[in-house]
């Protein structure tokens, strides 16, 4: 009986769904309706009988409106997940928000995600938006990144952009549990009676960035009063806790790109105040560092390259984190290093898409793959199949492969 409960969940979920799209259809021109139902087959190469068969619907509604001479665009984009092996439900928006269009400014209210920097699957001035950790395996690098609920204010000095983005709640990253558990000493138990942010006005974060895109040259400035997305494990040594805690932190960076030929040359950076380490051995230090915790600033700077060569993208990047006024007793090492290579080609007039994305953790020695085949079988089929692979070092992740179909209406 549950299981068949669950089964007309879905149904009468979906056929909803449709009925409301096509309602708004036909009541409004202006509307823009699109449908999406995929399914997707994960395998867990290493434990071999684990999968997940998510069955996911997506919905998209843009619609634009003229009242009053106020012009604007609402824009809904919510998402039902079912999943066939464990029979569970999941419904979000991914998106959410209405836009409204005046002469000299452009104003966003809602849930929304917003993409800064020029940087390619590494986070440098990146940081509006708060990271899911659980999210595996990753289709989209975008999936990895979550919605929030903010005021986005947009000016046009001399056609450039000048954005300011408030956030009255703040949002923490979704952490996986298998990575707090790690760091959580024998014997310790977690205390989350200090993770709570209180949303308040001064609790609120606030970014801003000027950005310019010219014919030659395109740059991104940027500043942040935000908290610290991942929470610190402070100690409570008495006690024998872990108290996790998030930090202020006020960021300042900027980001480049420019193209000569095939190439296209880009470079980004971030100085971060306030950001705080756990110790190596903290029980030793209890007079100088109560909680085991230390604060330093940082900073944060990655160059890229992508070549473009008889229809092969080729695409290289390095970022280096550096904290500064660096001590020997801090846990994580004063400089850490990532690399990212990128081989990307289309075939059959770009119906056929293949990629293969490599990231290498120099520190940890950790080297992933990330290989994808994208193949558009018509306007309303698209088949994709792909893997995220550890091929080197250790981490939390499985390694999977997934098979996947799209179906558009």
């Amino acid at each position: 009986m549950k299981t068949l409960n669950k089964k007309l969940l879905i149904i009468t979920f979906s056929l909803l769904f449709v009925f409301i799209t096509a309602a708004f259809s036909i009541q409004s021109n202006a509307a823009y309706v699109s449908n999406s139902l995929t399914s997707r087959y994960v395998y867990d190469i290493e434990n071999g009988e684990e999968y997940k068969f998510p069955l996911i619907y997506e919905l998209n509604y843009e619609k634009k409106f003229n009242k009053n001479d106020i012009y604007g665009e609402i824009n809904i984009n919510p998402i039902f997940e079912y999943g066939l092996e464990t029979e569970s439900e999941n419904f979000k928006f991914k998106e959410a928000y209405i836009d409204f269009y005046f002469p000299d400014f452009d104003l966003r209210a809602g849930k929304q995600k917003l993409t800064w920097g020029k940087s390619d699957g590494i986070v440098v001035t990146n940081i509006v938006n708060p990271r899911d950790y659980t999210v595996h395996p990753v289709v989209e690098y975008s999936d990895q990144f979550e919605g929030v609920n903010a005021l986005k204010l947009n000016l046009y000095p001399k056609n450039n952009n000048l954005e300011f983005v408030w956030i009255p709640e703040f949002k923490s990253a979704t952490m996986n549990k298998n990575i707090l558990l790690n760091k959580i000493p024998d014997n310790f138990r977690k205390d989350d009676s200090k993770k709570e942010i209180k949303p308040e006005f001064e609790n609120s974060e606030l970014f801003i960035r000027y950005s310019s895109i010219g014919q030659k040259l395109d740059y991104e400035l940027m500043a942040s009063y935000s908290w610290d997305d991942e929470p610190t494990l402070h100690k409570n040594f008495q006690e024998m806790t872990v108290v996790p805690q998030h930090h202020r932190l006020t960021t300042v960076g900027g980001s480049i790109s420019t193209m000569k030929g095939p190439y296209v040359f880009r470079g980004e950076g971030a100085y971060v105040s306030g950001d705080h380490f756990n110790l190596k051995d903290p029980q030793f230090q209890i007079s100088d560092y109560p909680e085991g915790v230390i604060e330093k600033d940082v900073t944060k700077w990655l160059v890229g390259m992508d070549y473009n060569y008889e229809g092969y993208l080729l695409s290289l990047q390095f970022m280096q984190e550096t904290i500064l006024d660096y001590k020997e007793e801090i846990l994580q090492d004063e400089f850490s290093n990532q690399m990212t290579f990128l081989i990307q080609k289309d075939f059959m007039r770009s119906k056929l898409n293949t990629e293969i994305n490599f990231h290498y953790n120099l520190n940890d020695e950790v080297l992933m793959a990330k290989p994808t085949i994208n193949y558009d079988y018509s306007d309303t089929i698209n088949l994709k199949t792909g893997a995220n692979l550890n091929l080197e070092g250790e981490t939390f992740k499985e390694d999977v492969i997934y098979f996947q179909t799209e179906y558009l209406f």
